[in-house]
């Protein structure tokens, strides 16, 4: 279950990502088409994006990955026990805190 979860939240990400970057491309493509009679997609430039989006999203998620086994390392018990076994919901907003934090850092950091 857990790994039809991942799947289909990173399927969701790479799909907004892509989105975000057509829609971007679209805006500044019809402003440069405003100044010059040029093609409204530039392929090539919109490939270019769409493989840096997804790489930089690959690595964001291995950061976010690594960075979850440190905290689970640093921790005096097992985390994937607490949160599914025993329903710790305190593990569970910690762990949530650590993804975010980290995740902003990322962001931050590839931005």
């Amino acid at each position: 279950m857990a790994k039809k979860i991942v799947f289909t939240t990173f399927s969701l990400i790479t799909v907004a990502i892509v989105a975000f970057i057509i829609s971007a491309h679209n805006a500044s493509a019809q402003a440069d088409a405003a100044a010059a009679d040029a093609p409204m997609i530039d392929f090539k430039v919109l490939g270019g994006f769409i493989i840096e989006g997804v790489v930089f999203s690959i690595v964001g998620l291995i950061v976010l990955m690594v960075g979850y086994k440190v905290f689970d390392m640093a921790t005096p018990y097992d985390l994937n026990r607490q949160i599914a076994e025993e329903n710790n919901t305190a593990a569970g907003i910690a762990v949530a805190g650590v993804l975010i934090s980290l995740g902003i850092i990322v962001a931050a950091a590839m931005g």
